[in-house]
């Protein structure tokens, strides 16, 4: 029940109707019984300004992006957190008074769920397929938080890969940063070589999907890491190559919960997992 007490918070995303992000945040407040009201709206990125400025004049606490969104609110906020201003995305901005701070807890959700495996893969060499706004995310943990030796970014438009490796290597580094084309085959000697592989495309994005970005699964081995951030199924059959090869996989699903409870407690100050 919503009553003149209750915090109001924003959660912003195109196109509109059932989305994921909004179900799991009101699910935390009705689950941690915080007196908190998550309210979906439906703008496209050119106007994102405009909710974002309304939810400041009404003292909501902050706001949740999703999409294309994640990208468009930089100007928006006074701040940015080091993982959004590494990623140069935002998926979290946080009201404090006048001031707002964007967040990017996608990065830290990968950052947490590597951290007790990165014995295996730190120092060493590491494979990003994709070029998007979780390939952002992924190419923040490992580059900035792992140090990886050699990062290869493999896209399917290589312009893509190319830019990400522009936005990674503006950061002082050592790592060593390679943009190419995702094309299987071509990069079949760093795909083996790498003891990380994050897929961080949408292929294999369904519950009957087949797919998967690596079509030569005798590439995997026991001494990789595989972590896919596609939610639906929680095992893609990337997951399920790779794990019969002996690797350590991690699914989607855990991203996806990790970084909802990230921006559930920024947003609120309550904890979103007991």
């Amino acid at each position: 029940m919503t009553t003149h007490a209750t915090k109001l918070f924003g959660v912003l995303a195109h196109p509109g109707g059932e989305n994921i992000y909004h179900s799991l945040l009101a699910k935390r407040a009705e689950e941690k019984n915080v007196d908190a009201s998550f309210l979906l709206f439906d703008f496209q990125a050119k106007d994102i300004a405009d909710p974002i400025e309304a939810l400041r004049r009404l003292k909501a606490g902050g706001a949740y992006l999703t999409g294309r969104l994640r990208e468009a609110a930089g100007g928006l906020v006074d701040y940015l957190s080091d993982e959004a201003h590494g990623t140069g995305t935002i998926n979290t901005i946080t009201f404090d008074g006048d001031t707002a701070t964007g967040h990017n807890t996608e990065a830290k959700a990968v950052i947490d769920l590597l951290a007790g495996e990165s014995e295996k893969f730190g120092k060493r060499s590491a494979v990003i397929l994709g070029g998007g706004v979780m390939a952002r995310a992924a190419a923040y943990a490992v580059v900035r938080h792992f140090r990886v030796k050699h990062l290869t970014i493999a896209a399917r438009d290589t312009q893509h890969a190319q830019i990400l490796k522009q936005l990674v290597s503006s950061a002082k580094t050592d790592t060593v940063i390679e943009a190419c084309e995702l094309f299987p085959p071509d990069i079949a000697d760093q795909l083996a070589e790498a003891r990380l592989i994050i897929n961080a495309t949408s292929i294999g994005q369904s519950t009957d999907s087949e797919e998967s970005p690596i079509t030569l699964p005798d590439l995997f081995h026991s001494g990789q890491v595989i972590l896919d951030v596609v939610n639906k199924p929680g095992k893609t059959k990337l997951l399920r190559d790779a794990e019969e090869a002996g690797a350590k996989v991690i699914g989607g699903d855990q991203i996806l919960e990790r970084q909802i409870d990230a921006a559930f407690e920024l947003l609120t100050g309550a904890i979103g997992v007991e």
